[in-house]
């Protein structure tokens, strides 16, 4: 009998206290009962636990009632990792141990080579009555199926990127209400709100630091409503961007990227200006630097020492001759980045402590 050859979704893992052994051939195989734990579920009734498979227990129950031959259904114990996803629903709670017993050159629906599972056109036959299409299919030869097999696997991967599209379409509509919300908020936001305060540096009284760095440090934690938080959105240049695929949850860049405000819940969760070119845009220069720190300009390194006194935290040059300074505001922490033996300023980051 020629045989598919199959590979199951792999989301299973080995459960914790799984036993193995070892037959002649030197093959291992677990011990009963079967022990698999989920990371993920891509809603496939077939999964592989290598070198071992699991079914659904309504896959299962159509296997026990049928008249197939090479194989055993046995116990499983199926868990979920804490980190645990299904892209599918809900993970079925039933499900069992599918032990191939077949030879692989035998007339046996089941049997199993190289860790794959080998299935007869009957078998398949019953599998395709059953969700399986994140399995890859190796047909022996071309048959109706393995055609019917191809077409469920190609029709739900297509369902699913238009889903994927639907869902970025959304999203690109929700971004953008959400850039005209923001922008509206900006535009009728008080002059006299944005004016910076003065905020210690370090804890100590006579050193005091005012400008666009003392802006970011009122507006963390605040929600995007809040006045200093929008005062600080008004720092930037142009258009209003939002992205969600940069290193923060949700973030708000100006058109060239010169100033990042990183979002998190709604809230600003830090604030980063730059200096140096930014690699996706090389205009995009911080175009603000008189007024990061009121009476530095321009923005060097000892003006920065002159004015705030040492840092809190001193990080030498590496073998990138990259070196940062750290200081507080208040109850938040400013960090300088510098490049080079002449401490060219590259990036300021202000952010929450810890």
């Amino acid at each position: 009998m020629n045989h598919h050859t199959l590979e199951p979704e792999a989301t299973g893992t080995v459960g914790d206290g799984a036993v193995w052994t070892q037959d002649a051939s030197g093959s291992r195989t677990q011990t009963d009962p079967l022990r698999c734990e989920f990371a993920g579920w891509l809603g496939d009734e077939l999964v592989g636990v290598h070198p071992d498979f699991i079914v659904a227990g309504s896959l299962a129950d159509a296997l026990r009632a049928s008249d197939f031959s090479g194989f055993e259904l046995r116990e499983a114990v199926v868990t979920t990792s804490p980190e645990f996803v299904s892209y599918a629903g809900g993970l079925p709670e039933r499900w069992e141990r599918l032990e191939p017993t077949g030879r692989a050159d035998g007339n046996d629906d089941f049997a199993q080579r190289d860790g794959m599972l080998l299935v007869s056109e009957r078998a398949l036959a019953l599998l395709n009555e059953h969700r399986l299409v994140e399995a890859q299919l190796v047909p022996a030869e071309e048959t109706p199926e393995a055609s019917r097999f191809a077409h469920h696997r190609d029709a739900a991967r297509a369902a699913a990127r238009l889903r994927e599209r639907a869902g970025q379409e959304a999203e690109a509509d929700e971004d953008a209400l959400e850039v005209a919300r923001l922008t509206a908020l900006v535009d009728a936001l008080d002059a006299t709100a944005s004016t910076p305060p003065k905020m210690r540096v370090n804890g100590d009284a006579k050193r005091t630091v005012a400008g666009d760095l003392t802006l970011a440090a009122a507006a963390l934690g605040k929600k995007i409503e809040d006045p200093a938080a929008l005062a600080l959105l008004g720092l930037i240049d142009g258009p209003i961007e939002i992205n969600r695929s940069g290193a923060y949850q949700c973030a708000y860049r100006n058109a060239d990227r010169s100033l990042i405000v990183g979002m998190k819940g709604g809230a600003v969760k830090c604030v980063e200006f730059t200096f140096h070119p930014h690699r996706n845009a090389p205009e995009a220069n911080y175009p603000r630097t008189a007024h990061l720190i009121e009476g530095i300009d321009p923005f060097t390194r000892d003006g920065v020492l002159e004015h705030l006194g040492e840092p809190k935290e001193v990080l030498p040059p590496d073998d990138g001759e990259r070196s940062r300074d750290e200081y507080r505001i208040g109850r938040q922490r400013m960090m300088l980045y510098w490049k080079g033996q002449d401490y060219s300023p590259r990036t300021v980051m202000v952010g929450r402590k810890g």
